[in-house]
């Protein structure tokens, strides 16, 4: 398994998509100086890491209040920028918070493909990249709001049958 990817402190964090809904690729991007990690993740995760990180910082907010100035990011720090070539994509992404460093932690794992079958790979570490980027409250907030907002952007839902619909005429199941 390759080293572990860290960014601490990065200049920008984004959880956004690219392309015409329909057609979207979503992304997970975190940006320090000139570098840039740009991680594939599929919608239903940006929906799903937007709701329990603004959860998260909900509750860490109430249990440990920051204290002093708080930059806040600006909203075009959360834009997923070009390229958007990934590293990766991500199966698993966990959210955490180190105390030590006042830091939210964005975990994102990619695991290599394989054999279900083979008892002796159930017990080691999966191949494949891991990424973690540390980054202040603010910034996962802004991002949060950002993936969220992206995700709703997307093409409308039927209201029958929830399937979203196209440019193209929508064939709904309910009506047959």
């Amino acid at each position: 398994m390759p080293d572990p990817i860290e960014f601490e402190n990065p200049d920008g964090l984004a959880a956004g998509a690219v392309g015409e809904p329909g057609a979207r690729e979503f992304f997970i991007q975190a940006r320090s100086g000139g570098a840039q990690l740009t991680v594939l993740v599929e919608k239903e995760q940006v929906a799903i890491l937007a709701r329990e990180a603004l959860a998260f910082l909900d509750r860490l907010d109430a249990d440990d209040p920051l204290r002093g100035e708080v930059a806040v990011p600006s909203p075009t720090d959360a834009e997923v920028r070009e390229p958007t070539v990934p590293l990766f994509r991500a199966q698993v992404i966990g959210l955490g918070y180190d105390p030590t460093r006042q830091r939210v932690i964005i975990e994102l794992r990619e695991y290599s493909e394989s054999d279900g079958d083979d008892e002796d790979a159930l017990d080691e570490e999966p191949d494949g990249f891991v990424a973690r980027v540390y980054a202040t409250r603010q910034q996962v907030k802004v991002m949060a709001r950002a993936g969220a907002d992206a995700v709703t952007r997307g093409r409308p839902d039927c209201p029958l049958c929830g399937q979203p619909m196209g440019p193209e005429r929508h064939i709904c199941p309910r009506l047959n």
